[in-house]
């Protein structure tokens, strides 16, 4: 169960060096094509912090496409995760883990940003065999392509993001809806990652968050085990118990998929997405790759946006793609 005390960083030992804490929020204008994030990766027992913002217009199948980014690496580690500034420019101000307000101002005064995050509902917790009943089935495999990301403290919620953003000397409003979340815990980084993170979203009347395993087996993307989901109508949260995703990729980026998803309550979700703001974001972190973009949904005659992220350790890549890849056609 999540409380307001989450949004802090978290009770650790001391001795630990790769205790981890990672805040994320996407953000989207889908009239002009948008698509940006603004991450922090912590860790506090070795004083230091990573931090990346990225902004994508269209698409953009290499790093030098995009509109904007900016990495910082060794930044010192704020004393809290919940009232912070980093150096690279960024202020974050998030009271409890339903309420975020971010702010960034580039030194080079290419992009500067003020967003406010509202939840539309209680943060979700994977961990929580209450909330997730898939929970020991999943953490009873052992599969390397869960990562460490979210295997120890984890929330996920969803929200309305309101704001500003300039963007080389062009201003924008920004006001959609989608997912938030912070990770806690040990974290190696060895690079075996494999997972989508899927966030469909249709205004206070419904949301969908899910995270699936990838097979990627002869440069095909298949959407495999559901870890876990939830759907959130009009406030209230109900988990997903089993989910089928098919998209279509160039050069590892979904452009089109296909959703369909199944809650505890037995009820049945159908949706059509179409990315419409595609990128690789290689620099939020080192030995990953997200291959991201925001998608128009269709719900029946609704339409929603959301961000649809395939992330992948680059170990992952390296041995199923590389010309030395020993993985090469083999599943999983």
């Amino acid at each position: 169960m999540i409380t307001d005390a989450d949004s802090e960083f978290h009770p650790r030992d001391p001795d630990d060096r790769t205790w981890t804490e990672t805040m994320f929020l996407p953000f989207a204008i889908p009239d002009e094509g948008i698509f940006g994030n603004v991450y922090v990766l912590a860790r506090p027992n070795v004083g230091i912090a990573t931090s990346s913002i990225l902004i994508g217009k269209g698409f953009c199948t290499q790093p030098y496409e995009i509109a904007f980014t900016d990495p910082q690496v060794h930044l010192p580690c704020p004393e809290s995760f919940a009232k912070f500034t980093l150096g690279n420019g960024l202020s974050v101000n998030a009271p409890t883990p339903k309420e975020y307000d971010v702010s960034y101002e580039n030194a080079l005064g290419a992009c500067s940003l003020d967003l406010s995050f509202r939840a539309l509902h209680e943060p979700f917790d994977p961990g929580d065999p209450e909330q997730n009943p898939l929970l020991a089935a999943d953490r009873s495999t052992g599969d390397s392509r869960h990562g460490d990301e979210w295997e120890n403290g984890h929330f996920e919620v969803k929200g309305h993001i309101t704001g500003n953003l300039e963007l080389r000397g062009k201003k924008y409003k920004v006001d959609c809806y989608d997912g938030m979340d912070h990770s806690w815990g040990p974290r190696t980084e060895t690079g075996t990652r494999s997972v989508a993170w899927v966030s469909v979203n249709f205004g206070p009347e419904l949301a969908v968050h899910l995270a699936v395993l990838i097979n990627l087996r002869d440069g095909q993307v298949r959407y495999e085990k559901l870890r876990f989901g939830f759907v959130v109508e009009n406030g209230e949260v109900h988990p997903v118990v089993d989910a089928d995703i098919r998209a279509e990729h160039t050069q590892l980026l979904a452009i089109n998929n296909h959703i369909r998803i199944t809650d505890a309550r037995g009820k049945e979700y159908e949706f059509f997405g179409t990315a419409i703001s595609s990128h690789p974001w290689y620099n939020f972190n080192p030995s990953h790759v997200s291959y991201q973009g925001v998608f128009r949904y269709h719900w029946g005659d609704k339409v929603g946006y959301g961000e649809m992220a395939d992330i992948y350790g680059l170990d992952y890549l390296a041995e199923r793609m590389s010309s030395h890849g020993r993985a090469r056609g083999l599943n999983a």
